[in-house]
């Protein structure tokens, strides 16, 4: 009579899962990459394409690419530490957030950019809560 052998768990525990290192060293690349696109298509949104570059729209840009960096390297850190539904809401918050600064350097109102901000942030909230829920 043949017998089944148990097969180790595919997915981590909690405990596993909140004392594993924080961000491996691709991810931290990948998000540098990103922060510097981030601050340099926010400094193009303020030139609006074209004119001559100033000093103030380099400091824009950098000043962008340290948030957006320091946000998302503070995400990255606490992320596995959170329970899915609080990660999913902060992904979401962030990912608003980034949304929301680039829409509002365009030019626009106050309440529009506040409105397409929740909007995206709910978006992406649900997105990644349905990611998180079904690789879990």
């Amino acid at each position: 009579m043949a017998a089944h052998a148990t097969l180790p768990r595919r997915h981590r525990r909690t405990r596993e899962r909140a004392t594993r290192p924080h961000a491996h060293r691709s991810t931290l690349l990948v998000l540098a990459v990103c922060a510097v696109l981030y601050g340099l298509y926010a400094e193009v949104i303020v030139r609006r394409g074209d004119g001559p570059f100033t000093g103030g729209q380099a400091v824009l840009a950098v000043v962008s690419m340290v948030g957006f960096g320091v946000l998302w390297y503070g995400y990255l850190r606490v992320r596995r530490a959170l329970p899915r539904e609080a990660r999913a809401v902060a992904f979401g918050l962030l990912f608003g957030l980034s949304v929301g600064f680039l829409y509002g350097l365009s030019g626009n109102s106050v309440l529009t950019v506040a409105v397409v901000s929740l909007i995206v942030a709910a978006a992406a909230g649900l997105m990644a809560f349905y990611v998180f829920y079904t690789h879990e």
